[in-house]
């Protein structure tokens, strides 16, 4: 994947991807660039194949982003602590990814991945956005969604999902799952414009997103694991206290330099401060009738 500088701004080229790339995935990290883990055995159910985990050199979840058939696509890695074998491979339930959009710390939808159960070649697999509820959906315990009027988007093995045996680690003792799957730029944007007050909401590879993951037994709850945290699907702590949001990334999962925050904070207060002299000179203009005292 190539940088290139356009008008003096770094821009990624965007490459073609697909959910079998064993390269360019990024691994989550927090605003303060740690990276994100979650132990093992702390699925609230028992099924490792809803359990996620990570280990040292091997990342607990990643994200990418590029181009699959020509269309822009946001891409999502993640370990699980057990892989079934080539009959039974996938986690057979729902995998959460919660999107805060404008960096509030709640909630503003739901990407739903839900997987039927048995035998892996009679399986579907689709896509499907929730709503965030009323509640304050800062946290476990503050958090709903239901799903309104969209109808599902069905995932395509080895084209927009991919669940294989991980070599790299093997966290409890069994074999871990990588389960990976693909949602387009265009499907995201319509969601969030048809979901919630972002009616404008335009998606781009830079556009700036923070992320929780979490899985459950029904697609309308989280009761099993919620990525970045030991157990605590109730709790009333929010995402950020408990871990288990990430910073600001953009589409291919990088979040900037904590020094980058600061830089942008410097920006936004000199253009205010030029904005208020403004609005100050011009008010003095304006206002006064006669010669200055």
């Amino acid at each position: 994947m190539a940088l290139a500088l356009m008008g003096g701004v770094a821009s990624w080229a965007q490459s073609v991807v697909s959910v079998t790339d064993t390269t360019g995935w990024n691994a989550w990290t927090k605003s303060d660039l740690t990276l994100m883990s979650d132990p093992g055995s702390d699925q609230q159910t028992g099924q490792g194949a809803d359990d996620f985990v990570s280990a040292a050199g091997a990342p607990g979840f990643y994200q990418k982003a590029g181009t699959i058939g020509g269309a822009s696509h946001l891409l999502f890695r993640a370990r699980f602590d057990k892989y079934d074998g080539p009959d039974q491979w996938g986690n057979g339930g729902n995998f959460g990814i919660g999107m805060d959009l404008n960096g509030d710390g709640a909630l503003d939808l739901i990407l739903m991945m839900s997987e039927s159960s048995g035998n892996v070649n009679n399986r579907s697999r689709t896509l499907t956005w929730g709503d965030p509820g009323t509640g304050a959906n800062t946290g476990p315990s503050t958090t709903s969604w239901a799903f309104p009027t969209q109808t599902a988007t069905a995932l395509v093995v080895n084209t927009t999902y991919d669940a294989v045996q991980a070599t790299d680690s093997t966290v409890n003792g069994t074999s871990d799952l990588l389960l990976s799957f693909a949602v387009s730029f265009a499907n995201l944007q319509a969601a969030v414009r048809a979901y919630t007050p972002f009616t404008t909401f335009t998606m781009t590879y830079d556009t700036r997103i923070t992320y929780i993951a979490f899985t459950s037994t029904q697609a309308n709850s989280l009761n099993q694991d919620l990525f970045g945290t030991t157990g605590n699907t109730n709790s009333s702590l929010t995402w950020a206290q408990l871990g288990a949001i990430t910073g600001p990334a953009d589409a291919y999962g990088v979040v900037p330099e904590p020094a980058t925050y600061v830089q942008m904070a410097a920006l936004f207060a000199a253009g205010t401060l030029v904005a208020w002299r403004r609005r100050r000179c011009l008010s003095g203009v304006v206002g006064r009738t006669g010669p200055a005292a």
